[in-house]
């Protein structure tokens, strides 16, 4: 698998790009980092895709090392989402699967839900 994780809110302490002067302090949030590096020995290909702007690229690579994510790359600038009635649509060629970060990390359960498609 190709795994997107979003960083704020998801791996470490919600931080707003308007508080960027935090990340270097963000706390680890529980599971994810035994989870993600557990992904990246199993081989799957793990990139960080976050919100964070451009200008903070080399301080959320210093705090992903530092705290000991394995990854392959790094994708800044992801659209933001700025009140909670926003989602992220994701329309591509290739099979694409979403999973909500919802407090708790662990293996990935697979569960039937309503999905979105194009249809006729």
């Amino acid at each position: 698998m190709i795994m997107l994780i979003d960083i704020d809110g998801t791996v470490c302490t919600d931080i707003k790009n308007e508080d960027s002067h935090l990340y270097p302090t963000a706390d680890v949030i529980e599971g994810s980092l035994k989870q993600t590096n557990k992904w990246y020995d199993e081989g799957h290909i793990i990139t960080f895709f976050t919100a964070r702007e451009e200008k903070d690229r080399e301080v959320t690579n210093k705090w992903l090392i530092d705290n000991g994510f394995k990854y392959h790359g790094l994708i800044m600038g992801k659209p933001r989402c700025m009140n909670d009635d926003d989602s992220y649509v994701w329309i591509d060629n290739r099979k694409v699967r979403a999973v909500t970060y919802t407090n708790v990390w662990g293996d990935l359960q697979l569960v039937n839900k309503n999905i979105l498609t194009f249809g006729d």
